[in-house]
């Protein structure tokens, strides 16, 4: 584009050298034509030199070099400072629109992008939580942990824990849950077992008083396995004593299902028989 608007410019100074001085312009306006002639060149290159341009505003870019190019004719055949600064002027503001419009555009596109990318990835999520359990309350699965060692009594800090959850379900009677009890590393795992079913049916049954159909509710143990801290310390045996409440399919084939008849006797107050070793 400048060695255009070099030769463009050229040709202008050989007309007017050629015209004799009776026609030339003054040096003045010869001076001006240039400069308005070569920023319009500037802004024109400015455009082209961005690759959104090229891709989102050509036809401003191509109106914009239409008009640097009516702003040389009018001042080769003519002399026309007034219509030369004109054009030039046009060249230079469709120049910067041409900018303008590629960067909206680009910026669209952007946005169009990352949505689709975000819907994407939440389609990925939403699959990904329907084929798995997912937790229905954040803070009943904080708070249904601390059983005392050795016991099913449910903690007396999960009372308000539970008190949600039940207004939760109730509010939302199609949903069932699963209690999944827990343990510490601490005794056999057989024992582990057995008194990780038996804090799950407490907290079922602490549901249960709370008016919860005992249809919707099943029951798991997973002992000691899946532990939610490290068992190497006093507060991380604490937090593994739980239960957890989670949204699922009661259907599902239950861990220590054939110890469950032991602990229909539970309830929130219920103590394992058995001491812990």
């Amino acid at each position: 584009m400048n060695h255009i608007l070099r030769s463009a410019t050229g040709a202008v100074v050989a007309g007017i050298i050629a015209t004799g001085c009776a026609t030339s312009p003054p040096a003045s306006e010869v001076a001006a034509a240039r400069t308005a002639i070569d920023n319009a060149g500037q802004a024109i290159d400015h455009a082209s030199a961005d690759p959104h341009v090229a891709k989102y505003a050509p036809s401003e870019l191509e109106r914009a070099t239409a008009s640097l190019q009516k702003a040389k004719t009018v001042w080769n055949d003519k002399h026309d400072l007034t219509a030369t600064r004109h054009f030039a002027y046009l060249a230079q503001q469709r120049a910067a629109t041409a900018q303008e419009f590629a960067n909206e555009r680009a910026a669209d596109e952007a946005v169009k992008v990352a949505a689709a990318e975000l819907n994407q990835t939440m389609s990925v999520a939403v699959a990904q939580r329907r084929g798995k359990p997912s937790p229905i309350a954040d803070l009943a699965q904080k708070d249904l942990v601390g059983f005392a060692p050795g016991t099913a009594k449910v903690p007396a800090s999960a009372k308000r824990a539970l008190d949600e959850l039940a207004a939760t379900l109730k509010s939302n009677p199609e949903r069932e849950v699963v209690i999944d009890g827990h343990t510490d590393n601490v005794g056999g795992p057989r024992y582990n077992q057995s008194l990780a079913l038996k804090r799950a049916a407490a907290v079922r049954a602490a549901l249960l008083q709370r008016g919860i159909a005992s249809s919707r509710i099943a029951i798991r143990s997973l002992g000691e396995e899946n532990p939610a801290s490290s068992n190497a310390n006093r507060i991380g045996r604490l937090e593994n004593r739980r239960a957890e409440v989670i949204t699922g399919d009661t259907g599902v084939q239950m861990r220590g299902a054939s110890q469950i008849s032991s602990t229909q006797s539970s309830d929130e107050n219920g103590q394992s028989k058995q001491p812990e070793r």
